[in-house]
């Protein structure tokens, strides 16, 4: 019989880590900027800083109010010389404690405005007023970028199914923390007597009064102080016309 024999077979087998360096001999790590998206997000991030700032100085600015008829409303409008404007509180009438409602919007004096230059002459504090605490009072039709404009000199004329405003504007000095109040009379019969608050040593404030065709007649309106002294005071004539 013959002689059986083992058959060996070897098979080699490759590392590990020559395996790997087969597979990627030249391996690296590389960095794609995706300049679009960057750019975008640049762009999304101006847009919202814009948008914050315009919400910002929306919510600065202020707005006259308009009031209709013979017993329309008369708004006052106040500011602090740092331009920060003053939300709706009650202003307590001078010693009694008694609250009168008031809704400020504000003005302050810190701008110098070449409307006030134009009008010095119409704007003189006269007769028994105090020049060095009023420094100006006028009465005009419009307000612009707050300071009178279009002063009245003598009266106005309300076209029929038509309304009319008219503005008393005061400039105040040193009279910081006081009461003051603005009182319109109709042929010498008090109509509405407006408390307002002055919040600084500089301010300027404004009340007005719309007039309709029924409205005719001799107006005055008085700044009075809280022992009712008249500080200033300006009479016109409103008449009906075409």
């Amino acid at each position: 019989m013959a002689e059986k024999k083992n058959l060996v077979i070897k098979v080699k087998y490759p590392t590990s880590a020559k395996t790997r360096q087969a597979l990627s001999p030249n391996a690296a790590v590389i960095t794609v900027w995706n300049i679009r998206r960057i750019a975008l997000a640049v762009v999304a991030l101006l847009g919202l800083i814009g948008f914050l700032i315009l919400v910002v100085y929306a919510f600065s600015g202020d707005d006259a109010g308009q009031a209709a008829g013979q017993g329309g409303e008369v708004s006052q409008n106040a500011q602090d010389t740092n331009g920060q404007t003053l939300e709706p509180t009650a202003v307590a009438e001078k010693k009694s404690g008694t609250a009168l409602a008031t809704s400020p919007n504000a003005a302050s004096t810190d701008k110098p405005v070449t409307t006030a230059k134009l009008l010095t002459q119409a704007l003189t504090v006269t007769g028994s007023q105090e020049p060095t605490r009023v420094r100006r009072a006028v009465l005009a039709t419009r307000i612009v970028d707050k300071e009178p404009s279009d002063v009245v000199a003598q009266g106005v004329s309300v076209a029929p199914s038509r309304l009319t405003t008219v503005y008393y504007f005061n400039e105040l000095r040193g009279m910081n923390g006081k009461i003051l109040y603005h009182e319109w009379l109709r042929n010498g019969v008090s109509v509405v007597k407006e408390p307002l608050q002055v919040g600084a040593e500089r301010w300027r404030v404004s009340s007005h009064k719309t007039f309709d065709e029924q409205a005719a007649g001799t107006w005055t309106v008085k700044l009075l102080d809280d022992t009712g002294k008249v500080l200033d005071e300006k009479s016109f004539v409103v008449s009906v016309g075409q």
